[in-house]
């Protein structure tokens, strides 16, 4: 290799260029690995829009509410009824695994939450319902959820395609600049040669 001082400029650059690029898509793709692996942990007492065990809520009739519990509730022990003036309305509730400890499906759900069900889901009209269980729910909205986490996926994708990218181009600055760096060198300064004077 040649020294720095005799290492042609090009080839500098080009290695400059190509470590950072390579640093950036490391970086960029495991940012992405990581949006990809936080898919599915819904933070769900933050997209909560009701929580309780009795009482009223309003629903807007748009999206179907997801019905959310701690995971130390057993699905074969868990009721809940909404109402409203009509009377009771039917309610989609997932069922139990063959010990009734979880619902099944449960290998999906948030650390420390159960998905028991949805509200919703049969068309029920806009307005105030009751709710009661034997336990305190929480009630997401199902289809922003899933948006939001599509929103994610996408996003780690694009993040690990454009860092691997990155690295890529990165890499090829790298054996660019190590061959400028090998086969040429800046121009050495001309020197003049005094002769002695002749007698």
């Amino acid at each position: 290799f040649c020294s720095e001082d005799t290492m042609h400029v090009a080839g500098k650059v080009f290695l400059g260029l190509g470590a950072v690029l390579l640093v950036l898509g490391l970086v960029m793709t495991g940012l992405g690995g990581n949006a990809l692996e936080d898919i599915g942990d819904v933070d769900v007492e933050a997209k909560t829009v009701w929580s309780g065990d009795d009482g009223t809520f309003t629903y807007d009739g748009r999206d179907t509410l997801m019905v959310f519990v701690p995971d130390t509730v057993r699905c074969d022990e868990f009721t809940i009824t909404f109402s409203n003036d009509s009377g009771p309305t039917e309610t989609k509730m997932d069922a139990c695994t063959e010990d009734g400890s979880a619902p099944e499906g449960y290998e999906d759900d948030p650390d420390g939450w159960y998905h028991m069900g949805t509200f919703g889901w049969e068309g029920e009209s806009a307005g105030d319902y009751t709710l009661e269980a034997n336990t305190e729910v929480n009630l997401l909205p199902m289809w922003e959820v899933i948006g939001e986490e599509l929103g994610e996926a996408a996003g780690g994708i694009m993040g690990i395609l454009g860092g691997v990218g990155l690295s890529g181009c990165g890499v090829c600055f790298l054996l660019l600049g190590g061959i400028l760096a090998l086969v040429l060198k800046d121009p050495k300064e001309a020197t003049q040669v005094q002769m002695p004077p002749t007698v």
